[in-house]
């Protein structure tokens, strides 16, 4: 046993745990979402296939742990634009734009995010890899909102989690124009008035 091998072996399961899904991701940027396989990943990172079981489980697993990491990674950016402003119109306009733009500049990323919901992350059928994604980017959506309204004494006319299916699925058809509009005027133009009138709506009583 070489020194390296030994050190390997020695890794904590958390430290384990982000090798592999550092190899997750290489596996989806070079072979796409049909290539994501725990085969796949476990010699992505140079290890044996029954390590990947026993740190992840069933293959929807790895898929929600990559998600779940891929969110950390992306929101506090989002947030952060968000936080340049005090007015929710344009608070809203500055984090969606933020999110697609990393979207367009960073596609290799992403490709699981649109995956997350096909049925070839839930071979069982049950729907639980697609129930998970959603869970997953509505709580970190309402959380994110919660963060800059609070403080601001911005109050909603409808619950935060309404709020944040709102927002992604305003994030979710711009990100499927932006890859049609390739200077991206025409997904900026229809970001612009999708904002505008989500922010009407989280602040008109019905």
């Amino acid at each position: 046993m070489t020194e390296d091998e030994g050190t390997r072996g020695y890794r904590s399961r958390a430290d384990r745990r982000e090798e592999l899904l550092d190899a997750a991701a290489l596996v989806v940027r070079d072979d796409g979402l049909s290539g994501l396989t725990t085969r796949a990943v476990a010699a992505r990172a140079g290890v044996a296939h029954g390590v990947v079981h026993y740190v992840f489980g069933a293959r929807q697993h790895l898929v929600v742990a990559l998600l779940e990491r891929q969110a950390r990674a992306l929101l506090p950016r989002v947030l952060t634009a968000a936080e340049e402003h005090d007015d929710l119109d344009d608070a809203l306009d500055a984090a969606v734009a933020a999110w697609v733009d990393l979207v367009r500049r960073e596609p290799e990323r992403f490709r699981l995010l649109e995956a997350a919901s096909s049925s070839t992350l839930d071979p069982t059928g049950d729907g639980a890899a697609m129930e998970a994604e959603r869970a997953l980017w509505q709580a970190a959506v309402a959380s994110g909102i919660e963060h800059w309204a609070v403080p601001r004494g911005v109050t909603l006319t409808v619950p935060v989690v309404d709020a944040a299916d709102a927002v992604i699925a305003v994030v979710d058809g711009l990100v499927r124009s932006s890859a049609s509009d390739p200077d991206g005027t025409v997904t900026e133009r229809a970001r612009v008035l999708l904002v505008r009138g989500l922010a009407h709506a989280l602040t008109t009583p019905r």
